[in-house]
C-alpha cells in the first residue's frame, strides 16, 4: 500500500485508545452540564454556503477556510466556527418563538490555518448559545455555564476573558477606519 495513504493530511490527525476514551468521557460529561441548564441540542452540517460564514459574521479570515464548489457552482466551505450555523438554523427554524432558545452544539470544525502555527486544522467544539434573551441575567447564565463547564473538566486554575464584536466595530467607526484596514486588524 502507498506509504502516503497511512498517514494523515498536516493538521489533522487519528484519536485512539486510551486518548479517545478520555475525550469521549469528557465531551459526555460537558455535554451533561449543557444540558442540566436547559439547552437543546442543535446539529447543523459540516459545509455550508460561503456566505453563512460571510465578513459580517464570521470570525475568520475568508483564506483561511476550505473551500469548495458544489455542481450549481455555489462556494461553500467546511464550517470554521458553529456559531454563524447555529444563528443561521435559530433565523429558519425559531422565528415563531416568543421565548428565549437555549442551543447546544458539538461537532468538528475546520480552518485551513498556517501548518507554523502549532494549531491543527481540524478540531472539535462544544459550546451553547443563548438567543433572544439580551438581558444582565442571561449574560450571567452563560458565564456561570462557562465556569462550571471549566471545573467539571477538572481545570481549578482558568481565567474568562469576556469581549463583544460591536464593541470593536464601534471602535474602528469611531476611529474613521476603513474596511480594508478594519479587516486587518480583525485578522492580526
Amino acid at each position: 500500500m502507498n506509504q502516503r495513504l497511512l498517514h494523515t493530511p498536516e493538521g489533522v490527525r487519528d484519536i485512539y485508545n486510551a486518548e479517545c476514551e478520555k475525550k469521549l468521557t469528557l465531551q459526555d460529561k460537558l455535554h451533561k452540564v449543557l444540558k442540566s441548564y436547559g439547552y437543546r441540542d442543535i446539529e447543523t452540517p459540516t459545509f455550508e454556503y460561503f456566505d453563512v460564514f460571510g465578513q459580517d459574521v464570521g470570525t475568520i479570515p475568508s483564506k483561511d477556510l476550505y473551500k469548495f464548489f458544489d455542481r450549481e457552482g455555489n462556494t461553500l466551505v467546511l464550517r470554521p466556527d458553529f456559531t454563524p450555523s447555529i444563528a443561521r438554523a435559530a433565523a429558519k427554524y425559531f422565528t415563531e418563538e416568543d421565548l428565549s432558545i437555549r442551543l447546544c452544539y458539538m461537532g468538528n470544525t475546520f480552518i485551513n490555518n498556517s501548518s507554523y502555527q502549532g494549531r491543527l486544522k481540524e478540531t472539535t467544539q462544544l459550546g451553547a448559545e443563548f438567543i433572544g434573551d439580551d438581558s444582565v441575567d442571561a449574560d450571567a447564565e452563560i458565564i456561570t455555564l462557562v465556569i462550571e463547564t471549566l471545573r467539571n473538566a477538572g481545570l481549578k486554575d482558568f481565567q474568562i476573558s469576556i469581549g463583544h464584536v460591536e464593541f470593536f466595530k464601534s471602535l474602528m467607526t469611531e476611529a474613521g477606519i476603513d474596511e480594508e484596514t478594519e479587516e486587518e486588524l480583525r485578522e492580526l
